[in-house]
């Protein structure tokens, strides 16, 4: 019987190498990989490796609490329903200053306003979505 190899007598990776040996001793030897071959599959549907969940966004990173995890995301989720209940205007002055990190003064002067009226309105913005979040 001839037993094929490619990386347990191989010394070049990705080689096969072909040994010839008694039929009894490669009977002895399939029931062996079949054994192991069964053995590894039922492991692998048992078990899902930590390495599997991190690649899918599911693993915890140790010091965190999941508890605070979702809090967080419920806060996240109130503010931009309180965001969507300001005036167009509104949203676009908190996008340019919030998320865009343009200047007060710049956008006063893209508007033609003070940049003094630019920071009462951020004020009034920000209170209205304070109050909401109480």
């Amino acid at each position: 019987m001839i037993v094929k190899y490619d990386e347990f007598l191989s010394k070049i990776p990705g080689e096969v190498t072909e040994v010839e040996i008694d039929d009894e001793l490669g009977k002895h030897i399939a029931e062996m990989d079949e054994a192991d071959f069964n053995l590894n599959r039922k492991e692998t549907r048992r078990h899902t490796y930590m390495s599997v969940l991190e690649e899918k966004g599911r693993y915890i990173p140790a010091g965190t609490d999941p508890l605070d995890d979702v809090l967080k995301e419920e806060r996240i989720r109130e503010l931009m329903e309180a965001i969507e209940k300001l005036q167009p205007q509104q949203k676009e002055l908190l996008i340019r200053v919030y998320w865009n990190k343009e200047i007060q003064k710049d956008i006063a002067e893209d508007m033609g306003i003070s940049q003094q009226a630019i920071s009462k309105r951020l004020r009034v913005i920000l209170k209205f979505l304070k109050k909401f979040l109480e």
